[in-house]
């Protein structure tokens, strides 16, 4: 259904306002809907003057205009950027730490200090981004970039360079996959979305974040090949990583600009908030996604993070030909996005998590036994597309757990145990690597990986249910989001 076009924005608040007191609202297809469904404690105040909902909540306004999409969107353009930089820096970092005389055992000692970092930041900033708003903490941690890019291209001091890598959580490998994550401040970010995003356009939207970043991350793990490319055809002022720690200043000062035009919804005033931080049902929920998410990140950090010097030991190749594999990653990852929507709203969210992290674990250990580069580099990508590809239904599925004033805090907490769980396997699979034990971290991380699947099935598929249940009783009720719909299906 769509509204019927007013030169008049005012007349327009007025009519809908009357059309919702008097029982019926009129549509462009002629539909009459009862005043059941449009009562007043859902719409306090009808429409404003400029033509823009309120919610139920006082003297909050809804901060969905009719063109609904346009705040998340300039979201998730943030968030493309940010792939797009880091899927080059995953690939370029390690091997340029690594030549400056850092072992693999080193890296992986640095690694686990980032993860560490990021696990101590995670509650604070999940706490404060409830109470002061999300969109501080996303413009600190793209300062934090800019940062980054200012050092590495300025200075070649070891200290200097490990320092803000550590801090930033930027250029820590990734095999691959999510380049694009805030670090510490991902909490905010998926909360911000999920506030600028309808209920019904929710999945839709994480599904755009997810595509639009894997396909800018496609891009960003080719550009990690070109200075090599340079340097072969004698461009030989080109051809320094310098040149892409430049770019990364750039991207981040593009960012900040982004970001400055998006406001950000109203935070609910501080005397109607909770004491509490989360209340006893997110509380419990938070405990399940902590339990399995720690043996998920736990067996995935075996691999993803040292994935770069992996196939520089075994089959002796550099960043011209690491990058490639990267791009060709997110690439599938980015169409197989759409495919896990699809399967979710067929066989459900937690089923399709559960399916598609058995695969990756299952393609884990495929690429261990791989007898070439080549043979590695498919199952890789294969593995990358399954780990990846439910992603966006798995955050859009937690949003729904949580009332909009929890979701920064419980990402928060759920983040600081994958991280410190995260945190403990680089140093492993990095020691394993310098006694020649390169496929043993692959074993470990698939068997962790599988055994995260059958508990999230455990514990997740009765929650789904009552979110559907609830979800259905929803239904009975046009929410605001829907009546700004303007989608004829």
């Amino acid at each position: 259904m769509a509204w019927q076009p007013t030169s008049n924005p005012g007349q327009a608040g007025l009519d809908s306002t009357n059309a919702i007191q008097g029982g019926w609202l009129t549509c462009t297809e002629g539909v009459s809907i009862g005043s059941a469904i449009a009562s007043r404690e859902h719409l306090t105040d009808g429409t404003r003057g400029d033509g823009r909902l309120k919610t139920s909540v006082p003297g909050v306004s809804n901060p969905q205009p009719r063109s609904v999409l346009t705040p998340a969107l300039k979201l998730v353009s943030v968030r493309g950027i940010r792939s797009f930089s880091q899927a080059f820096l995953n690939v370029v970092t390690p091997l340029y730490l690594l030549s400056r005389g850092i072992s693999s055992a080193e890296l992986g000692v640095f690694f686990t200090l980032s993860f560490l970092i990021g696990a101590i930041m995670s509650i604070p900033v999940g706490v404060f981004a409830d109470r002061w708003g999300r969109k501080p903490f996303l413009v600190a941690f793209t300062v934090l970039m800019l940062l980054w890019g200012a050092i590495f291209s300025f200075t070649s001091y070891l200290p200097a360079l490990v320092s803000i890598s550590i801090v930033s959580g930027i250029g820590r490998g990734g095999g691959g996959m999510g380049g694009g994550q805030a670090g510490p401040f991902a909490p905010a970010e998926s909360a911000f979305l999920a506030d600028l995003s309808p209920e019904r356009e929710r999945r839709k939207i994480f599904s755009i974040n997810g595509v639009a970043s894997s396909l800018l991350a496609a891009a960003g793990a080719a550009l990690a090949g070109l200075p090599v490319l340079l340097k072969r055809y004698h461009l030989f002022l080109l051809s320094s990583n310098e040149g892409l720690f430049v770019l990364t200043i750039v991207l981040a000062v593009v960012s900040l600009l982004i970001l400055f035009s998006v406001k950000e919804p109203p935070r609910r005033p501080k005397e109607e908030r909770k004491a509490k931080i989360l209340s006893k049902k997110s509380t419990r929920i938070v405990v399940y996604q902590s339990f399995v998410g720690a043996f998920n990140a736990f067996g995935i950090s075996f691999v993803n993070s040292l994935f770069v010097i992996w196939l520089h030991l075994r089959f002796g190749v550099g960043q011209e030909s690491i990058g490639p594999v990267f791009t060709a990653s997110y690439l599938l990852s980015a169409a197989s996005v759409w495919v896990a929507s699809a399967m979710a709203g067929k066989m459900g969210s937690v089923r399709t998590i559960v399916a598609t992290r058995v695969l990756a674990a299952l393609l884990m250990v495929a690429t261990a036994l791989s007898p070439a580069f080549w043979v590695a580099i498919v199952f890789q990508i294969l593995r990358t597309a399954a780990t990846m590809m439910a992603t966006p239904v798995r955050q859009s599925f937690t949003m729904t757990l949580y009332p909009s004033e929890e979701r920064a805090s419980a990402s928060g907490f759920t983040a600081v145990v994958r991280r410190l769980s995260g945190a403990a396997s680089p140093p492993i699979s990095g020691g394993l690597f310098d006694v020649g034990q390169l496929e043993l971290p692959f074993y470990l991380g698939a068997g962790f990986q599988i055994l995260s699947a059958l508990l999230y099935n455990k514990l997740f598929a009765s929650l789904e249910s009552e979110s559907e249940k609830g979800a259905g009783r929803k239904k009975e009720v046009i929410e605001p989001e829907a009546l700004m719909d303007d989608d004829p299906t």
